[in-house]
């Protein structure tokens, strides 16, 4: 079973400051889920030896805009935890699926942003389970469960009715043949790798950032993104 972690960066609502908004997926196999729920643990050990590794959170807003158990912290020793959560991710078996939308180029003032990124991210995750699954000929089939960040109860209520509905379309171009039925939502603070697809979002919307930033923060995630982009699904469609 391939375990997909989904989060997002930015807000889907217009009238944000923020033009980008991304959705991005961490897809592991189970086999290799504790194998990288250990490192995102050393790491917690190396920055923070005297805490309790269930107690800290890496979340990566916080830890640029220094805030929480990241207030105080040296600027470089911050950009050091991000640049080794996304070595983390680079250095493991795992597959990165992902959406970017800017809404000012959006046609459609109805639409809703939240739910058609989930559509289009839904897509991608099924091509590719069906990828994986045909790379994987002669030995069992393998499915996926999806465990998405919790907003809030209205949120994630309207979100898995969608998930459930695109689960069951079988009208659509794209078919869903492994994806099961109901997704989990979960609180990030408990969870490795929600934490992980956390700072992915992060970086892919950073490097797309269009309003400008501080030049040092975009030559930090220039460098970055490359770790990150390697791990990019692009399975094509059949």
């Amino acid at each position: 079973m391939y375990i997909t972690y989904i989060d997002e960066s930015g807000k889907p609502e217009r009238t944000d400051s923020e033009n980008e908004f991304v959705l991005a997926a961490l897809s592991i196999n189970e086999c290799e889920w504790k194998r990288i729920d250990k490192r995102v643990t050393y790491l917690k050990l190396k920055y923070f030896p005297n805490a309790d590794p269930g107690s800290v959170e890496f979340h990566t807003t916080d830890i640029i805009s220094h805030k929480g158990a990241f207030k105080g912290m040296d600027v470089a020793i911050r950009m050091k935890i991000v640049e080794d959560l996304v070595k983390v991710v680079s250095e493991t078996d795992c597959h990165i699926s992902t959406i970017i939308i800017r809404k000012d180029e959006l046609t459609n003032p109805d639409l809703d942003v939240g739910m058609f990124t989930m559509k289009l991210l839904f897509d991608r995750l099924c091509l590719f389970h069906d990828h994986m699954n045909l790379a994987n000929t002669g030995k069992d089939e393998e499915y996926g469960i999806l465990m998405i960040d919790s907003v809030d109860e209205k949120y994630d209520n309207k979100l898995r009715i969608k998930i459930r509905e695109l689960c069951k379309n079988e009208t659509r171009r794209i078919k869903n043949r492994y994806l099961i039925e109901d997704p989990i939502f979960v609180d990030s603070k408990y969870r490795h790798m929600s934490q992980l697809v956390d700072c992915v979002a992060y970086c892919i919307r950073r490097k797309y950032r269009s309003k400008p930033g501080n030049p040092k923060d975009k030559e930090t995630f220039e460098k970055l993104y490359p770790m990150i982009e390697k791990k990019i699904c692009t399975c094509k469609s059949a």
